[in-house]
């Protein structure tokens, strides 16, 4: 679900990541094509929603 500009369904956070995972992996997308995202490569690269969420909490 979309609250505002945030996910709170971890099920559709790690569906979106994943999509973004494979897209970057076959050369569908760019890591130029991620910026716009607001992930970083490296969040991509952990392929957990629930490490960018906990990584991102620490830092807040």
């Amino acid at each position: 679900t979309l609250t505002g500009d945030i996910f709170d369904d971890a099920a559709t956070g790690q569906g979106l990541l994943n999509f973004f995972l494979k897209a970057l992996n076959c050369g569908a997308i760019s890591e130029e094509d991620i910026v716009p995202t607001g992930l970083t490569i490296e969040e991509i690269e952990t392929r957990s929603f629930y490490r960018i969420l906990a990584g991102r909490r620490r830092q807040a």
